[in-house]
């Protein structure tokens, strides 16, 4: 574990600044005043641009990904099977520790909790929001193992940060479209990360 940490030294130190971060945030406000200062700064460009990149935390990427290592192992003769069965093992626990904790907590989205107490709530046109199963975030959960996934199963450590930075992005989006409370985000972003690292481990 430590080796993995070691050798991927910015990726983690740029993670642990993000958790750090949020767990600030979290200390010296409350979810109300976060999830709010982040709905009321607002704009047009904002409103299309979150809208597509909340996209990047669905799970039609990790299809691509396994069609384009399948692609390389069928076609070009490569050796992918190893990066194919981690990426399905990172993909198959994400998904079993999202839909549990959804399910065991079901906790109340922002939208559920502030619709009916006066305050102007903006809302992107065209997203779907939802109002249960907000713990934790699963885009988020699913951008972060994504990350997680490119820096240790790929040479390209440039890359691995470039995601990391998307999955960023992808959690903040889901407080942007009021889908999701800080610590629903804060906690998908350490599971998604979590799971991946755990997964390549016991996979040496």
């Amino acid at each position: 574990m430590l080796k993995i940490l070691t050798n991927n030294r910015l990726f983690f130190v740029l993670f642990l600044f993000w958790v750090i971060s949020g767990a600030l945030l979290q200390l010296l406000f409350t979810p109300t005043q976060l999830i709010f200062w982040v709905n009321e700064h607002h704009n047009g460009f904002l409103d299309v641009f979150f809208y597509y990149v909340t996209l990047l935390g669905e799970d039609t990427i990790w299809l691509g990904l396994l069609l384009g290592l399948a692609f390389e192992h069928c076609v070009r003769q490569s050796k992918k099977t190893f990066e194919m069965k981690s990426l399905l093992l990172v993909w198959l626990a994400k998904v079993v520790v999202s839909i549990s904790l959804k399910n065991v907590f079901n906790r109340p989205r922002p939208l559920e909790v502030y619709e009916h107490l006066g305050r102007k709530i903006h809302l992107v046109e065209g997203v779907t929001i939802y109002r249960w199963q907000s713990f934790p975030s699963g885009h988020t959960l699913t951008a972060f193992a994504l990350a997680a996934f490119v820096l240790l199963y790929s040479k390209q450590k440039s890359a691995a940060i470039f995601a990391l930075l998307i999955a960023i992005l992808v959690g903040y989006s889901r407080m942007y479209l009021f889908q999701h409370f800080p610590i629903d985000v804060f906690t998908g972003g350490i599971l998604g990360v979590s799971v991946c690292v755990f997964i390549a481990f016991f996979r040496k």
